[in-house]
């Protein structure tokens, strides 16, 4: 294990100390590292971000890890060493456990264990640095702390090659794999047709000519474990349907597979989860635009459980890409909307009713006359006519791209409510 061995003497030479028993003073309180701890842990985000660019210029294989994983699990690690060393004690089992699913991640990446070990050196390597240069001096207390820290990524690192040689020896982690590096490259891929696309493609069992359309929800709560349970399930319905989590989205890409079947199985081990669907597009280069797509609606999307279609909400998810441009010609709209919520529900039953008035009414139960009141009141505060092409596209444009960051507060918009039920006068008393 030339590695192991390089590393090892890595951490030596950083302890910056030679003969340090004959050098270095006693420590003179026992809370010494305590308090070196909660010093270096002021600076977790800056050794952090050093230890990955550190990775990133030694370990070429990390170019096919997010930057934004590989930064929050280094956090993670890190703190969770200070804690231990604090209080001299060894890696809680949440954090072993995590290790695991650290190794076995990696392994569906297709890194090499060497290489995920050695960022546990380099980070470690990070840590200890700013360590000694934060220390006031070198203490026999610090360079048990400098023995304790190599103990400790010992442990780490055993529990991330259980979960990486776990993950090589299942076929199934090997399929994962796959999956993993055939969406990466379909989202490095400019056209979609490089020819390792449609060679990961084709190893997935999809046809790279034939039409994909993609399925998107949130990954926030989905472990490794769920989304492997789900893919065994959508191995089962008819079609060809593969998953995999990238960034902060669960991805499933299908051809030939009823969609409203996928959406049932992710939904039946997260109920109400939010759910975006792409269009149906052709080729390797439509997938890549199906996963846009879903993407968009998904983050379009308000997080209330619905199903939300690119066929439906087209307008609306592209445009969103193009926020900071239309704000300044759109949100004239969203603070009426933040303090007029029953406006808004009138300007959008009209819109969802044909641009009926009586139809609009019955839709939400009010008189046509409130109906009516509610959309000149609306033109009067925004400027725009619902009832007017240019206003009713400039309203749902403004309320599907802005409303939603109108609504942090509940409490605002009960109280605005009851505050209407005088303001808007005799027109609501007709109903």
């Amino acid at each position: 294990m030339g590695e192991s061995r390089k590393t090892s003497r890595r951490f030596v030479n950083f302890t910056g100390v030679r003969n340090a028993r004959e050098r270095v003073p006693e420590s003179v309180g026992e809370d010494t590292i305590q308090r070196l701890c909660r010093q270096v842990s002021e600076e977790i985000e800056s050794v952090t971000d050093r230890a990955v660019g550190q990775i990133r210029a030694e370990l070429q294989s990390y170019a096919a890890v997010p930057i934004d994983e590989q930064r929050g699990y280094i956090r993670r690690q890190l703190a969770a060493t200070l804690r231990a060393l604090a209080e001299s004690e060894p890696l809680a089992d949440d954090v072993l456990e995590r290790s695991r699913q650290l190794g076995r991640r990696r392994a569906m990446q297709g890194l090499p264990l060497s290489d995920v070990i050695e960022t546990y050196h380099i980070a470690s390597r990070e840590l200890w640095n700013t360590m000694v240069a934060t220390a006031a001096e070198p203490t026999t207390d610090l360079l048990r702390a400098g023995g304790m820290m190599w103990d400790l990524v010992h442990t780490a690192t055993s529990a991330v090659a259980v979960g990486h040689t776990d993950a090589t020896r299942s076929e199934q982690a090997i399929r994962a794999g796959v999956r993993y590096r055939f969406f990466e490259a379909l989202a490095r891929s400019v056209d979609g047709d490089h020819r390792d696309v449609r060679e990961l493609a084709e190893a997935l069992g999809f046809t790279a000519q034939h039409e994909f359309q993609a399925v998107c929800v949130a990954a926030e709560e989905w472990s490794e474990a769920q989304l492997e349970r789900l893919q065994r399930t959508l191995d089962t319905i008819p079609g060809t349907t593969q998953c995999s989590g990238h960034d902060t989205v669960i991805i499933a890409l299908s051809q030939r597979a009823p969609v409203d079947d996928i959406i049932r199985e992710v939904r039946l081990g997260h109920p109400g989860t939010t759910v975006g669907v792409g269009l149906g597009r052709p080729g390797l280069a439509g997938a890549a635009m199906s996963i846009t797509d879903a993407r968009r609606v998904l983050h379009l999307a308000s997080p209330t459980g619905e199903v939300v279609r690119f066929a439906d909400e087209w307008v609306a998810a592209t445009l969103a890409d193009h926020r900071d441009e239309l704000a300044t010609l759109l949100e004239p709209g969203v603070a009426v909307a933040a303090d007029h919520p029953h406006l808004v529900e009138a300007v959008a039953a009209f819109a969802r009713n044909g641009f009926s008035i009586s139809a609009a009414g019955r839709d939400i139960h009010l008189h046509a006359n409130s109906i009516t009141y509610r959309l000149d009141r609306w033109q009067q505060l925004t400027g725009w006519d619902p009832r007017t092409l240019d206003g009713l596209q400039r309203s749902v444009s403004s309320l599907r791209l802005f409303q939603r960051d109108s609504r942090d507060s509940s409490s605002r918009e009960t109280r605005s409510a009851q505050r209407h039920l005088h303001e808007d006068g005799g027109a609501e008393e007709a109903e």
